[in-house]
């Protein structure tokens, strides 16, 4: 399998995406890819051959072997890996697509480089694209972990397993190679995916959080000025591209100019009071 091919498809989606997201790309290759290509694959080799059984019952040792390594180690994070990674690829084909749309309207070169080069802010579809490239990167991620728990039934591996398939005469006796390193790889695979685990669930929180805080900023001004009605369809259309700061600018400008403005009547009674008196 090509991994650069892959990371460079990667990279080129990921340029559009939040910091947690260059985190979770970085985190994927070098604790999962790199770690799996270098140092796995070398430890388990060919597993079968290194599969042990006290028998020379003919046959014996491949039914025993089929029973309890059902599917490889190696190809398991293997799919697992081209998963997780797949989702990202809306991404991609989402910003294609808007950069197609866009290169029409353009005629010069010097516009279409900058096309190329630009990135987009996460506001209106491409939310809700990057949003559910996340959901379904956690979906992967937890699907191939619990398979991964079940089928080898946990992450730690025996040393003596026992197999009683026909065409074994009898309960025989079948030994791993290796079983206290492999362990170890597995154990550390698991927290890697553990890890991005996270990293995707806090940065969809935070994408949520974003849209929350904007739209909440948005309904605030719409309640206290009615007639920016069309700036505020505007600004949600864009909530996304919104900081937290610039929210929290406006929320307070839009605080500090109600507040001014019960206050107006409040001056005028106090100056004709002062008047009056004079």
């Amino acid at each position: 399998m090509s991994w650069p091919a892959l990371y460079a498809q990667l990279v080129g989606a990921n340029r559009h995406s939040t910091s947690l997201g260059k985190v979770w790309l970085s985190v994927l290759f070098i604790f999962r890819v790199m770690v799996l290509v270098v140092a796995a694959e070398s430890v388990w080799g060919d597993e079968q051959s290194d599969f042990t059984c006290n028998t020379l019952q003919p046959g014996c040792e491949n039914v025993c072997y089929d029973q309890f390594f059902p599917v490889s180690h190696i190809r398991l994070w293997c799919l697992q890996l081209v998963f997780v990674s797949t989702p990202t690829l809306l991404v991609a084909m989402y910003v294609a697509y808007r950069n197609h749309k866009d290169k029409k309207r353009l005629l010069q070169e010097e516009e279409l480089e900058t096309l190329k080069k630009r990135r987009l802010p996460i506001a209106g579809a491409l939310w809700w694209t990057y949003a559910c490239s996340l959901v379904f990167r956690l979906l992967f991620e937890g699907g191939f972990m619990y398979a991964l728990y079940v089928v080898y039934d946990g992450f730690q591996m025996p040393r003596l397993v026992q197999c009683d398939q026909w065409p074994c005469p009898n309960l025989v006796d079948c030994f791993i190679s290796r079983p206290t390193e492999k362990t170890i790889f597995t154990v550390f695979m698991a927290t890697a995916s553990s890890i991005c685990i996270v990293l995707n669930m806090v940065e969809l929180a935070y994408l949520v959080r974003i849209a929350a805080l904007c739209i909440f900023a948005v309904f605030f001004r719409h309640t206290f000025s009615p007639s920016h009605s069309q700036h505020a369809h505007a600004t949600l259309t864009k909530y996304t591209a919104t900081s937290l700061t610039h929210v929290s600018t406006l929320w307070k400008e839009k605080t500090c100019r109600h507040m001014d403005n019960m206050q107006t009547p409040h001056q005028d009674v106090s100056n004709t009071a002062v008047l009056a008196v004079k």
